[in-house]
């Protein structure tokens, strides 16, 4: 006992002495009047709206950068730390208590090994990948292919989040600072695979090297897919709508676009909106992410974008043979050849500035990032490993004036996927369903491992931005996008043919609910007004053609025989008009069964028993509500603070809305419609937008008056104007 005490009280004694350095050092870092002199750099203004968007101009478009990096850390600290935290690799963080004290001296001492202790800290799965994947290293090679405008860009938004925290340094984690280009360059080469779906081939990876019977290097670390679970929970994307209509198909001689991209409410990927403007040509307003420089969605006085999620296959995994002599060498075209070794460091930050660093290597071959321990490995090649310029694309397509220079920024291709819905004041409607896609040669089956021991298939080559799927004013006048097939978009006459691409690119073949009725109600009406369009938009019913409604006919179609109380269930399910309004009673039992059918698709597991999710749901209707029929609107809501108000809509209808399900039976939105915004041009070219948030402009003060002065807005399904074109005092 004594000696545990004595090993304590060293423990303690030797944080104070690095809790000391640390803090010296991190003040020493940190020069707020530096930040403040580096102000007066840049010409810039934020006006804020009566729902307190920020509409930022500079004269540069390096001045209007920084404005946007200072008006975003003003709402949004947060999330601005937490991603420039995972840029560096350095989320971990938990709480002293003894426990993680013994398995911190552990670490210290090294008595016990990194991956036998590491699962007790929080944020480290994410900062594994990162270090895994050596994405700050790759930026910092590849930073020189980046173009000064971009830099400097780059620079005045860092820039503008630094003097933010100069001057609130009592509200900041000083250690952080200061943030630079290269922290928004490494944040941009990470999550963009993770839009695409990488995360699954992580999942892959986690399993293969988890076989039974083996030793994995992983096993604690990442048990139970938490890395997974980590990647979903902060930075994965629901799914997203977005059309558009043009003149042809139009009531009013108007071309329309709605951008819906369905987003977590909070976080890392929830979308701030924004609208930023220099006298070099940006002007540009929509929504971003916290912590990136650049409007993802949005529109500017020519024209506009909405994006939507896809996953075609962007990653291969190889399996290496490595050398029972040297487990360093793998053998590639029947030679040995060495693993490059990269000695990573994890940062485990404690509190305040306190931070302990372990070392681990991280191995890589010709492929890619390599997974391994003594007796086998495997590689990873994914698209994107290595495209520094996201940056200047995203510019680029912030600044185009034109369907071209729009085009062009998409040809640069260093953004890896996403499908793209395109309107214009030229009256061009375009679906894209935009992606870097490798070539490979067709005699292997990429849909498995592959062998690693060739060199032949590590893929360099890609197919052009105009090989890949592209429709541009379709004879229908219409184009919708819900992260289906890409060959489902429009009318069946209009549609592309999948045979016209090569097999190898790996298109994903899914249809959801949203496709089915988009297409429905789309498709039916031949003159399209902009409340008809709206109305389209925020329907919340599911298709008799949809997965969801097939996966309910095999519960309809089922005998219960003499079990009363499941039958009498049945036929009330049976009485559901499949949508999700207020006042529908059948709505809450019905998604409670349809829930579980979609989320085991998006996550790629095989169709949930019916028949099973049926009888759960039953029992736990009786057993929380004791009844069936409830209104969809004591069950769904929207809650921020102190609000609570409820909410139409549901799991993959077009007014998305994503709730966990909880113990009382109540469902609370963490996902889905956040932003939208809706853009047309009429006959004459005069523009006009409308926006909502599903918040407020404020993401994380909850002192300030726009933290939640959308939500009644939002939940009535109404929209403010945006203040693109109005000159605000």
């Amino acid at each position: 006992m004594k000696k545990t005490l004595s090993i304590i009280s060293l423990i303690v004694i030797l944080f104070a002495i690095i809790f000391a350095y640390k803090t010296f050092q991190a003040n020493k870092n940190f020069n707020p009047d530096l930040f403040i002199e580096n102000s007066k750099n840049y010409n810039y203004e934020i006006v804020r709206d009566i729902y307190g968007v920020p509409h930022i101009t500079g004269i540069k478009d390096q001045d209007t950068a920084f404005g946007f990096g200072f008006a975003q850390t003003e709402d949004d600290y947060e999330n601005i730390e937490l991603v420039i935290k995972m840029s560096r690799g350095e989320l971990s963080d938990f709480d002293i208590s003894p426990s993680s004290i013994i398995s911190l001296f552990n670490l210290l001492t090294n008595t016990g090994d990194i991956l036998d202790n590491i699962s007790f800290i929080e944020g480290v799965e994410l900062d594994y990948l990162v270090k895994f994947l050596n994405t700050k290293e790759i930026a910092a090679n590849l930073k020189h292919s980046v173009d000064k405008e971009t830099l400097n860009y780059l620079k005045g938004y860092a820039d503008g989040i630094n003097y933010w925290a100069a001057l609130n340094s009592s509200k900041i984690d000083k250690s952080l600072f200061p943030v630079n280009e290269d922290d928004l360059l490494t944040g941009m080469i990470f999550r963009m695979p993770l839009f695409y779906g990488l995360d699954h081939y992580i999942d892959q990876l986690i399993d293969l090297m988890s076989a039974p019977n083996e030793q994995p290097i992983i096993a604690n670390a990442l048990s139970n897919n938490k890395l997974v679970a980590e990647i979903k929970s902060h930075f994965k994307p629901s799914g997203s709508n977005a059309f558009a209509v043009s003149k042809k198909r139009s009531a009013n001689n108007e071309t329309m676009l709605v951008i819906n991209s369905h987003q977590p409410l909070t976080g890392p990927v929830a979308w701030y909106e924004a609208h930023i403007k220099s006298d070099e040509g940006l002007n540009i307003m929509g929504g971003t992410f916290p912590g990136s420089p650049f409007i993802h969605v949005g529109f500017n006085e020519y024209l506009g974008w909405g994006a939507t999620v896809n996953q075609p296959d962007l990653a291969d995994i190889y399996q290496l043979n490595i050398n029972p002599d040297d487990h360093n060498q793998y053998l590639l075209d029947g030679s040995w050849k060495d693993l490059k070794v990269i000695k990573q460091n994890f940062k485990v930050k404690l509190f305040g500035p306190f931070s302990i660093s372990y070392p681990i290597d991280m191995y890589f071959s010709d492929h890619g990032p390599v997974m391994k321990d003594g007796k086998k490995a495997y590689a990873l090649r994914y698209v994107g490993m290595d495209d520094a310029n996201q940056a200047p694309a995203w510019l680029k397509m912030n600044k185009a004036k034109n369907l071209t220079e729009w085009e062009d920024s998409l040809r640069m291709q260093q953004i890896a996927s996403l499908n793209l819905v395109y309107a214009d004041n030229q009256d061009n409607i375009l679906f894209i369903h935009n992606m870097k896609s490798p070539k490979r040669s067709p005699s292997y089956d990429w849909e498995n491992i592959l062998p690693g021991d060739q060199s032949e298939l590590i893929w360099n080559d890609y197919y052009s931005y105009d090989e890949i799927p592209r429709i541009l004013n379709p004879n229908s006048g219409y184009i919708y996008s819900t992260n289906q097939t890409p060959f489902l978009v429009t009318s069946k006459n209009d549609n592309l043919n999948k045979d016209n691409f090569p097999k190898t690119m790996g298109f994903q073949t899914r249809v959801t609910n949203r496709a089915h009725r988009a297409y429905e109600l789309l498709d039916a009406d031949k003159s399209i007004s902009w409340e008809s369009l709206n109305k389209y938009k925020h329907d919340n019913k599911y298709s008799k053609n949809s997965r969801q409604y097939k996966f309910l006919q095999k519960i309809f179609n089922y005998n219960f025989e003499d079990n009363v109380r499941l039958v009498n269930a049945q036929k009330f399910l049976e009485q559901w008009d499949l949508g999700t309004n207020h006042n529908n009673m059948h709505a809450a039992f019905g998604v409670c069964i349809v829930s579980r059918e979609w989320l085991a698709e998006i996550k790629r597991e095989p169709q949930p028993d019916p028949i099973e999710i049926f009888k759960n749901c039953v029992e736990e209707f009786e057993q929380t509500f004791n009844k069936l029929d409830i209104n969809w609107s004591e069950v769904s809501f929207l809650e921020r603070g102190e609000k609570m108000l409820p909410v139409q809509g549901g799991p993959d209808v077009l007014r998305a809305i994503y709730s966990p399900r909880s113990d009382d039976g109540i469902l609370k939105a963490v996902a889905g419609d956040g932003l939208y915004i809706y853009v047309n041009w009429d006959k004459s070219g005069a523009q006009t937008s409308k926006s909502i948030h599903q918040f407020g402009a404020s993401s994380t003060v909850k002192e300030s008056p726009h933290y939640d002065d959308q939500m009644e807005l939002f939940v009535g399904e109404k929209l403010k104007n945006t203040f693109f074109n109005i000159e605000i005092d």
